[in-house]
């Protein structure tokens, strides 16, 4: 078959991939990967470079290239990938007016529309749920034009990776582990090793500890190589300065701590409604229209019952990744529009989530992990977008008032996740997933390397290209 390979992976076993994939009579056509990558491609592949095809740079064959600037009918067509697109445009290309968006993506559709009907593959493999701009954008245009597809996605469960053909329905196979495995009824020690040693280290306190201890450790790390760093080339009044700047003028981390409550009642009956960090894949392409988390917790309070109130938590890593500047994402004066919505109130990012998830009635997020940590407590869990484990039937799939009135009816009513569902969920995904290669920090499985991680995809890959 032939193929386009969306795979900005930085590994050296990427060679084996392309070769085996050619041994099984598989033609690489085109392939977008990581700057390191380009050395292990085939001769007859064309290269784009990830980020010169995220700012719309074609590779060097195709630089005199001209492709027919896109239609009204094709741009209706797209519209709503349009919406999207112009929200992820928050990340890379911060700043840019919606024209200037606009103008960026009409270029982008001339040229993945053209380079789509000019080589016509027959499949596109994704090594991730496509949410740079022009990966998920070749994504809807495969859709558009009948290209099969093959997105691979890891999950949060034990170093596993599942894949899907479309976007938005999910796993096809493990939906059909989901059906098959529906009147059965499994217990712990019918799962695999690594799921058992999953399911320890959601519980064990100790361990959950020594992992975050570790992980600090290496943040803290860092922080000392840039301030040696800085010391060194000389910047290190400069860094400071601006650092002090920051803290003394209004920012993100001043406006929510202006509107937060410092002592939130939490005997009250309440939904914990933490925030994704943004901007990343989770709300952005997967969190659908609820990338915008506001409109999430407007319908959550507008279902509210009588005497409830709704707690909104920061993610931690929001203002630790991307500064306390405010942005396209947190802009002045969003924490007040979240803080105006009625029965809703901020509450410290100091308190432990999973605090506020055993206290709470119902967990709500877009696409959080905390919503996956609800249920494993058997805590009722709603999510708003499409994450990998929307098809555990322990977990409300809402998108409405209507929708989320009728969960949060089911559950003042009595409903709890139970113990059978969650371990059935757990055999369904040992079922359909491989093992990924991991950070060693998290040991699921220690003998999975890199190679037998691209073995795994192999495996899958030539049975879905077979499929097709």
């Amino acid at each position: 078959m032939k193929l386009f390979l969306i795979w900005p992976f930085e590994i050296p076993e990427t060679a084996t991939l392309f070769l085996e994939l050619e041994k099984n009579s598989h033609e690489i056509l085109y392939w977008v990967g990581g700057k390191y990558d380009e050395k292990h491609k085939p001769v007859q592949t064309i290269f784009h470079n990830h980020f010169d095809a995220w700012v719309g740079i074609p590779p060097k064959e195709l630089k005199d290239a001209e492709f027919n600037p896109p239609g009204e009918e094709l741009i209706n067509k797209m519209s709503s990938v349009e919406s999207i697109i112009l929200t992820m445009m928050n990340k890379h290309f911060e700043g840019m007016c919606v024209d200037e968006r606009k103008n960026l993506y009409y270029k982008l559709l001339s040229y993945w529309y053209g380079v789509l009907n000019k080589f016509k593959p027959e499949a596109i493999i994704f090594s991730q749920p496509p949410h740079p701009v022009h990966s998920y954008l070749i994504y809807e245009l495969a859709q558009l034009l009948n290209i099969k597809t093959i997105i691979f996605e890891r999950t949060l469960i034990a170093g596993r990776t599942v894949w899907k053909n479309n976007f938005w329905e999910g796993s096809r196979t493990l939906l059909e582990k989901v059906v098959a495995n529906k009147n059965k009824k499994f217990t712990i020690k019918d799962l695999s090793e690594d799921l058992q040693l999953y399911l320890k280290f959601c519980f064990d306190d100790v361990t959950r500890s020594n992992i975050n201890t570790l992980m600090n450790r290496g943040s803290l790390r860092n922080k000392i190589k840039i301030v040696v760093k800085s010391i060194r080339n000389f910047t290190i009044f400069k860094k400071v300065y601006l650092y002090l700047y920051k803290l003394l003028k209004n920012n993100t981390q001043k406006e929510y701590r202006y509107f937060s409550n410092p002592k939130p009642d939490l005997s009250k009956k309440f939904i914990y409604a933490p925030l994704n960090f943004q901007p990343e894949c989770t709300t952005s392409p997967l969190g659908g229209v609820f990338v915008n988390q506001i409109l999430m917790i407007k319908i959550l309070s507008a279902s509210l019952p009588k005497d409830w109130v709704i707690y909104v938590k920061e993610h931690p890593v929001q203002w630790a990744l991307f500064g306390i500047n405010y942005t396209d994402y947190r802009y002045l004066g969003y924490y007040k529009q979240i803080a105006q919505i009625k029965n809703v109130q901020f509450v410290p990012i100091t308190i432990n989530s999973f605090s506020l998830i055993r206290k709470s009635q119902v967990v709500a997020t877009v696409n959080g992990t905390a919503s996956w940590e609800a249920v494993l407590r058997h805590k009722p869990a709603l999510v708003f977008g499409y994450p990998w484990y929307k098809d555990c039937s322990a977990v409300f799939k809402v998108n409405s008032v209507e929708s989320c009135g009728s969960a949060i009816k089911k559950i003042t009513d009595g409903y709890r996740p139970n113990r059978d569902l969650i371990i059935n969920y757990l055999k369904c995904i040992e079922q359909a997933s491989i093992h990924d290669y991991i950070n060693e920090k998290v040991q699921w499985n220690l003998k999975t390397t890199k190679q037998d991680y691209i073995n795994n995809i192999l495996t899958v890959i030539n049975k879905e290209l077979k499929n097709f």
